[in-house]
């Protein structure tokens, strides 16, 4: 098969671009788009080497990390040290991840015995003469994967903010618990009288300083609403009044603990007689956190 040096240069400069762009947003720079293109026309010269004898040059590691180093100097400049050696090692990452898309994807329409029978009907093309086509092709995937990678990680570095440690002394008999909590401006749980925030917790926090036993009877006393089943702490209950989709009037048995000490870094908070309304199931799906406490709980900073 005839490779044409023209056509590898266009596909090159279209690869290079697609990876700064990728790497310009991962790393949250104000670019133009424009100058990612120039640059990666730029860069993209080095290939006519193969034209004369210094083309396999190219080849050596310390020719392709100068390469590396100056398209993304090009392309973002320079500012601080740290960011910009952050900056090439992530170029350097997209480009291993995406060169390694285009081996699978090429090993798919190798090995694929549906386009096997059409390569073998197909008039106008074979796949063999498309491997351009192919790198661009998947170019896209890799370009929506890159972005539901970051939006993942952002989210997940977020709520790691939000979440902070938690200590809860349910009275002076039974030991502290130990749960991790998340901050949600969405609760604006409170008692209606006091006028005191509340804190949600998954039952299972408890399994520590109950038995199994008590622990069932607590459950079933929580589901059927006080009717059955046994509270261990029956003299300290709130009933907080609650409204939510498909139910606008519901309420949440709430418990006055002893204390809830909050951790947060190197400083703490400790909030005496709090309130905290236990549900039977989990309130993270992923188990990152047991418990979910207002704003108004936490101290300012």
């Amino acid at each position: 098969m005839t490779l044409y040096i023209d056509v590898i240069y266009g596909l090159n400069t279209v690869v290079t671009a697609s990876l700064l762009y990728m790497t310009g947003k991962w790393q949250g720079y104000e670019f133009s788009l424009f100058r990612v293109l120039f640059v990666a026309l730029i860069t993209s010269l080095p290939l006519f080497l193969w034209l004369t004898d210094y083309g396999a040059m190219l080849l050596h590691p310390v020719s392709q990390v100068i390469v590396c180093i100056c398209t993304v100097y090009l392309a973002f400049g320079f500012k601080r040290f740290a960011r910009f050696i952050k900056t090439t090692f992530t170029f350097y990452v997209i480009s291993l991840l995406s060169g390694g898309a285009v081996i699978a994807m090429t090993w798919f329409w190798q090995s694929s015995q549906l386009l096997h029978t059409w390569k073998q009907t197909s008039s106008w093309a074979t796949l063999d003469h498309m491997h351009g086509l192919l790198v661009l092709s998947t170019l896209p995937v890799v370009i929506l994967l890159t972005q539901i990678t970051k939006h993942s990680l952002k989210e997940e570095k977020r709520n790691e903010n939000k979440i902070i440690n938690v200590r809860i002394q349910m009275d002076g008999i039974v030991e502290s618990v130990y749960a991790k909590a998340l901050i949600d401006t969405g609760n604006h749980l409170k008692d209606p009288i006091t006028r005191k925030p509340v804190m949600v917790a998954t039952l299972s926090v408890l399994e520590s300083v109950l038995t199994n036993e008590s622990l069932e009877s607590f459950s079933t006393w929580l589901n059927a609403e006080g009717t059955e089943g046994e509270n261990p702490w029956n003299e300290n209950v709130r009933i907080i009044p609650y409204q939510a989709i498909g139910k606008e009037h519901g309420f949440l048995f709430a418990i006055q603990a002893a204390e809830i000490e909050m951790v947060s870094g190197d400083s703490s908070h400790i909030l005496n007689r709090a309130l905290i309304a236990f549900e039977t199931r989990a309130v993270s799906s992923e188990d990152r956190f047991q418990c979910i406490i207002p704003p108004e709980m936490v101290p300012a900073e």
